[in-house]
């Protein structure tokens, strides 16, 4: 007989790296100036972390100081997408950032946050199944997450 040293099990501690490889965007300033998350967001941020997902820092545009975003004849969700090589933009229901571009059959998915305020998922408007996936990697990782901390 071979004795066998027993293993601690972490599994339920570590959540997956069900996003590797994905490249999300968040807006990180506006033209008039930076902004700041709240607290719930940035929770958010990390768990797209932790699920293994390059978290990358984008400009969003805006028109005045009312964030009224500059929809121009070109969709911003696009540009950032393509400018950035990215597979989704998320921004949560109070820094709107977003919301203006996600023109007709452009996919827009939300998670609620748990303060009345939800995170936004974007994407290109040929994204929809690819968006869900990612939103899908956000749930499993937040479950993963809250469970192993006893959140």
């Amino acid at each position: 007989m071979v004795e066998v040293p027993l293993v601690q099990n972490n599994s339920t501690l570590t959540a997956a790296k069900v996003l590797a490889g994905k490249r999300v965007g968040f807006a990180d300033r506006y033209d008039l100036g930076s902004i700041e998350h709240r607290a719930r967001f940035i929770r958010a941020l990390n768990v797209l972390r932790q699920a293994g997902a390059h978290l990358v820092p984008v400009f969003a545009r805006s028109l005045d100081e009312t964030l009224q975003f500059n929809l121009h004849a070109r969709n911003e969700i696009d540009d950032l997408l393509n400018e950035h090589q990215l597979d989704a933009l998320v921004s949560d229901s109070r820094s709107a950032a977003f919301h203006s571009a996600c023109w007709h059959g452009y996919p827009r998915l939300g998670e609620p946050l748990g303060d009345g305020t939800t995170l936004w998922f974007y994407g290109a408007r040929w994204s929809k199944d690819a968006l869900a996936v990612l939103v899908q990697g956000y749930r499993v990782t937040c479950r993963l997450t809250h469970a192993g901390h006893g959140l």
